[in-house]
């Protein structure tokens, strides 16, 4: 009897197993499916000819917890393995002059960063995390004139906060998605897809054409289908009229999680985007490489979203009531 129960937990085990590498395989096959043509530099830099750009740029953010470099860049080619990382959280707050708001990512909410935090401390070696609040909380009133948002991927720590947005608003928001993002999840992607279905005023807007999808009535705001990271992730574009001229400001969410993998073109550690977040290497070294010539480009800034120091040296200000 024994004998046949170990057998019986065994052959679960291996089904198991099996079922898991199934998934993994699918999930690296899928993912390299994914590579649009990437728009050229002068089509992005002829955002700032549009009328009528958004007026204002801020973030907030959400969450902070330090870690290890070493979570979020492959240690052999990481030439400052020893200086600090801090992992941020954001939503990035657009405005126009007529008082309209369209978000870039929600965040998370402060149970949401709790449960998020403990899964970096036990497996990245991060320290406790810190929430700082829900962009809906810290957005206060003007959750109010929130008419749309835009997700550079659906994984939870970028679409926790839809919920807390949602909760009482009168209106429905739009949430901009390409193709990919809105039919190909995968098992990292799916709990985010799901947040959006049950927040209550989520109404998806599908973008179209290619390689730079504008945003129905944001002007001056575009999406690119990056992949790479997961098959929906979208860089976006906006161009910026502030009282300096007008600079252009690209968000590319978790294509690298600190600033040095685009300037070194650096990618995360093997476990991570083998097994963790299964990922497409080659097509993220191409984004990598074209982020970093965005960069050069001139009055152009590259946000990363989870490179707290980065950010804070970026020029764009924390949100104000």
């Amino acid at each position: 009897m024994l004998r046949k129960l170990l057998i019986g937990v065994c052959l679960l085990l291996g089904a198991g197993i099996t079922a898991l590498a199934v998934g993994l395989v699918w999930a690296h096959v899928a993912i390299r499916r994914e590579r649009a043509p990437l728009p050229t530099v002068d089509t992005i830099a002829a955002l700032a000819q549009v009328q009528g750009l958004p007026i204002r740029l801020s973030l907030i953010n959400t969450a902070t917890q330090p870690m290890p470099r070493s979570a979020v860049l492959e240690f052999s080619m990481d030439p400052r393995v020893t200086e600090p990382y801090v992992m941020s959280h954001p939503a990035f707050v657009l405005e126009w002059a007529d008082g309209r708001i369209l978000l870039i990512d929600t965040g998370m909410t402060r149970d949401g960063a709790v449960a998020f935090g403990r899964l970096l401390e036990r497996f990245a070696g991060a320290q406790p995390i810190q929430p700082l609040g829900a962009a809906a909380e810290q957005l206060g009133m003007a959750r109010e004139r929130v008419q749309g948002v835009v997700f550079t991927h659906l994984h939870t720590d970028h679409t926790g906060g839809i919920g807390a947005l949602c909760a009482g608003l009168q209106h429905r928001i739009p949430v901009f998605m390409t193709e990919a993002q809105a039919e190909r999840p995968n098992f990292t992607t799916r709990p985010g897809l799901a947040l959006l279905r049950d927040a209550g005023c989520v109404q998806q807007e599908r973008l179209s054409g290619g390689p730079l999808m504008p945003v129905k009535g944001f002007p001056g705001v575009a999406v690119i289908a990056a992949g790479g990271h997961t098959p929906g992730s979208q860089i976006v574009i906006a161009a910026v009229h502030t009282d300096a001229g007008i600079r252009t400001y690209v968000f590319a969410g978790d294509i690298v999680n600190n600033m040095d993998g685009i300037i070194g073109n650096i990618p995360k550690p093997f476990l991570y985007r083998w097994f963790m977040v299964p990922e497409d290497n080659a097509r993220l070294d191409e984004l990598r490489r074209f982020l970093r010539t965005l960069r050069e480009a001139n009055r152009t800034t590259v946000l990363v979203s989870h490179d707290q120091r980065q950010l804070e040296h970026s020029g764009v200000p924390v949100w104000q009531k």
